[in-house]
């Protein structure tokens, strides 16, 4: 079971994504924000979600008008399922209960032709709603149509005979000259209103009773019209940022210029661009090794958003992706429990990677570590790391490390590196940080490529600091004493 902690969620970019849709109805909202992933037990589940997103995604031009007014609608409706439910229960639904119920209703109505014109293009699989008249006549009898809620003197003979006995008694009362006279005409509209209320009650009663048959179905149109809302805004989230259906695989994962959307608008925001990356992972330990402002951890969290966009029912945000269902997504990116654990930093890395672990080996699982082994001094780490990625080779997942280390990208299955700075001439950027009042590490960051490219053979971590270094015009006297050890 895939279970991913909210500052997780923050760090990859999946509660921005979701931060984007804009859920409808309650129904929708409610889906949105108790997000769940799909087993690989539900890939059947999985595939109709998928093909249903892909064909509301490919109609969103042609259909945009209609998606509108379905959103309208949607937003209009209440949750009335705890009101339902004690119909169901054989409880009296109050009046406010029946007009929230009658309005839900209407809403369906109101939807269900749209539902249609929509299906028309996109042939939705799995997904219908039922016809409401049956339940609408109960609560309108007399078919006025009304937005309110009422119940008509022909609800019962009984009612109808005490209304026109308390309109009689308020006439009375309007036109009475003495106290006494309009204290007992007072008198009698009280037991009037009162035998009244017990009419309505009963006929309340009835109401509740007749939609009680009815409620597993308007439960299900419920739950229908949510999801319904869900894929509309999963559908409109693909077109905004390229989704696109993956080839579900047994084990292998290959995603071709994969986006982050939550990067994307923010470096659009600056005049910048987003570099897709690419990248190809197999059963055993990847390793991605790069400078460390080169976007090895952006790499990784691009990797862990879309796979678990996709274990959510959502296309990826890729050109083209061939992907497997993990039965457990494992991240750790830092440290964020080592002030509450009162362990060091390192030592919180250990507990964490321990309890990680035993998840990861309970069935096919992605692991994800970000810079493992950092609280600890360089030498021992590269040891620690080093061990750690010829273990992961052995274990039944597919494993992607970021590293600075040398020497671990050795162990590994598969090895890339960050193109970083390798085709920029340090001697160009020193001159145009000469000529700007821009930041350096700014400059450099635009200059900085965050593509991936796969290592065939031995290959250490590449000198992307010492050329920061250079840029940056550190001391000569230091930049000498740093040359001399490479």
């Amino acid at each position: 079971m895939i279970s991913i902690k909210f500052e997780e969620r923050e760090k990859i970019g999946l509660q921005y994504a979701l931060e984007t849709l804009h859920g409808c109805s309650p129904f929708g909202q409610e889906r949105i924000r108790r997000l769940r992933f799909y087993a690989p037990e539900e890939r059947a589940a999985l595939e109709e979600e998928l093909y249903n997103v892909e064909q509301a995604a490919n109609a969103a031009g042609e259909l945009k008008d209609v998606y509108n007014k379905l959103m309208t609608g949607l937003c209009q409706m209440k949750d009335i399922r705890n009101s339902l439910r004690r119909c169901a229960d054989g409880e009296t639904p109050d009046h406010v209960e029946l007009f929230e119920i009658k309005g839900y209703l209407q809403r369906l109505e109101g939807i269900r032709p749209l539902f249609a014109q929509i299906n028309e293009v996109t042939h939705f699989r799995g997904m219908a709603f039922h016809d409401v008249k049956a339940a609408l006549a109960i609560l309108d009898p007399d078919g006025t149509g009304s937005r309110g809620f009422y119940i008509p003197d022909s609800a019962t003979a009984k009612l109808k005979e005490v209304r026109r006995a308390k309109k009689d008694v308020e006439e009375c009362l309007f036109h009475a000259q003495t106290d006494a006279e309009k204290d007992e005409l007072r008198l009698k509209r009280t037991r009037l209103c009162a035998e009244e209320e017990s009419e309505e009650m009963h006929v309340r009663r009835a109401m509740g009773a007749a939609l009680a048959p009815m409620v597993d179905d308007l439960l299900a149109d419920a739950d229908t019209a949510g999801r319904l809302d869900f894929i509309i805004q999963k559908a409109l989230f693909a077109v905004r940022y390229g989704g696109v259906r993956p080839e579900l695989t047994e084990r292998e994962l290959e995603l071709e210029d994969m986006v982050n959307p939550e990067l994307c608008d923010l470096l659009a925001e600056q005049g910048r661009r987003f570099v897709p990356v690419s990248i190809r992972l197999e059963p055993g330990a990847t390793v991605i090794t790069g400078a460390n402002m080169g976007g090895k951890s952006v790499a990784m969290k691009t990797v862990a958003l879309n796979v678990l966009l996709l274990q959510a029912g959502f296309l990826v945000c890729a050109k083209k992706a061939r992907m497997p269902l993990f039965s457990c997504v494992k991240m750790l990116f830092d440290d964020l429990q080592s002030i509450q654990s009162g362990l060091s930093g390192f030592g919180s890395e250990i507990v964490q990677f321990q309890k990680a672990l035993t998840e990861v080996e309970q069935g096919y699982s992605l692991f994800l570590l970000d810079e493992f082994a950092r609280g600890t001094n360089p030498d021992e780490g590269a040891v620690i790391v080093q061990a750690v990625t010829r273990y992961l080779n052995g274990v039944d997942a597919i494993s992607l490390l970021t590293t600075h280390y040398d020497k671990v990208a050795e162990y590994a299955h598969m090895h890339y590196q960050i193109i970083g700075l390798r085709d920029i001439d340090p001697e160009a950027i020193r001159r145009e940080l000469a000529v700007t009042s821009e930041d350096g590490v700014t400059v450099i960051a635009r200059h900085m490529n965050y593509g991936l490219y796969k290592v065939e053979g031995k290959s250490d971590c590449p000198r992307d600091a010492l050329n920061i270094c250079r840029m940056l015009s550190l001391k000569p006297e230091i930049m000498k004493m740093i040359e001399e050890k490479y």
